[in-house]
């Protein structure tokens, strides 16, 4: 017999569907959200996708004012100084104590000394130029390899929780400035990667402090860029 899909893993497949769609930027901030359009793209009734706009709306990814149509929530130069802001708050703290866990967990630290390696070999691609594409993939794997290692070392914490809750702002912010600038930068790809590689060091040593303070001047860093890819992006379309 078919197990039948409950109301509320069809809701949350529904909303982490749109999620993505939003995250990703294949729906771009302004992007008017259909409900019907949206429940026949997605073969499903009305019903799971408004439940799922409601509570993107609660988590400020999309605007959903009364009398009109939900649309994807703008990211103005405020929305990022505050999401750094978070993170810059979060974060630091985050590492210390996944850096604790990291040091008694050998798939851990075996997992952070693969994204070293791999970040070791990008520096030395982008010091003779532009990365291709395959090696670019890499250079993200790293990036996004680092912050899930963290997020498995903290587990089932509150922190974890809010970390991951920044997390969908953050993405969302870093796909459109990947989005708005030419990500493929060698100068900048090597900086990015030089401050996950001290990141890991830091963490595989466990110096817990340096760590932390690692992960501050990284997000600095990750903001300054961010801003500089909006105000490319704004003067572009004035």
């Amino acid at each position: 017999m078919v197990e039948r899909i409950s109301r509320e893993t069809l809701q949350e497949k529904v909303y982490e569907s749109i999620k993505d769609s939003i995250v990703k930027n294949d729906l771009m901030p302004g992007d008017v959200l259909s409900i019907d359009a949206l429940a026949e793209d997605l073969g499903v009734s009305p019903t799971p996708v408004r439940e799922a706009l409601a509570k993107l709306s609660a988590q400020g990814l999309v605007e959903n004012a009364r009398n009109k149509k939900a649309r994807v929530a703008p990211i103005s130069r405020e929305d990022i100084l505050q999401t750094y802001e978070v993170r810059k708050l979060l974060e630091p703290y985050a590492t210390e104590v996944a850096a604790e866990e990291v040091a008694n967990d050998s798939k851990l630290r075996r997992e952070l000394e693969r994204l070293k390696n791999i970040a070791l070999d990008i520096q030395e691609v982008a010091d003779q130029g532009p990365l291709e594409d395959s090696q670019y993939e890499d250079y993200v794997e790293v990036d996004l390899g680092l912050e899930e290692t963290i997020e498995m070392a903290l587990g089932d914490t509150l922190l974890n929780k809010m970390l991951k809750q920044v997390r969908n702002h953050s993405l969302r912010i870093r796909s459109f400035t990947e989005a708005s600038s030419d990500k493929n930068v060698p100068e900048v790809v090597m900086a990015n990667n030089d401050e996950h590689i001290d990141i890991i060091n830091q963490i595989l040593e466990e110096n817990l402090e340096k760590a932390g303070e690692a992960v501050r001047e990284h997000l600095k860093s990750a903001e300054r860029r961010t801003l500089k890819a909006l105000e490319e992006s704004s003067q572009e379309t004035s």
